[in-house]
């Protein structure tokens, strides 16, 4: 038997469309995957990110390390907030080592794109993809201390001047 929480349609909608306030958030990496990008056919990490917000709740976001030179810097910041340092200069960063692994991360609202003609289904020209939370950056171990004295849920600004 498969357990799930029962909700109405309402509360479904509603809790799919629920975005995290732009800020830095605790997380855990509760997936991961060592896959190739289908778009560009490098390696990376395919990973669900559980980020919890200010009351606890968990609100999975995707993300994606991909391992070239223009995006090793994420890959860098991920390993340091993950404390697995040691495992990417080893050469040896892979999904069984991210699993499980507490992180904090940078979340910012990531604004809806057009959709393209041919995908529309009846809705009209113009017409926007939702908006959603993209994990922007890993905050690194040694800056965590600094982050939590400012209240990292709650930020008023949109400036982030230890990043």
């Amino acid at each position: 038997m498969i357990k799930y929480e029962v909700m109405s349609e309402q509360e479904a909608m509603q809790e799919r469309f629920q975005l995290l306030k732009e800020g830095v958030y605790d997380a855990v990496i509760s997936a991961s995957m060592d896959t190739i990008s289908a778009t560009s056919g490098n390696p990376m990490m395919a990973m669900t990110v559980s980020v919890y917000d200010e009351n606890g709740k968990s609100h999975d976001i995707k993300d994606f390390l991909v391992f070239t030179k223009a995006l090793m810097w994420k890959v860098i910041h991920f390993s340091d907030s993950a404390g697995v340092l040691k495992e990417y200069a080893e050469g040896k960063l892979c999904s069984d080592v991210a699993i499980n692994k507490r992180v904090k991360v940078k979340i910012v609202v990531e604004e809806g794109n057009e959709i393209p003609q041919d995908k529309l289904k009846g809705k009209p020209l113009g017409s926007k993809y939702f908006d959603k939370n993209k994990i922007d950056d890993y905050v690194k171990k040694s800056e965590w201390n600094s982050v939590d004295k400012k209240s990292s849920n709650n930020f008023q600004d949109d400036e982030v001047p230890f990043l």
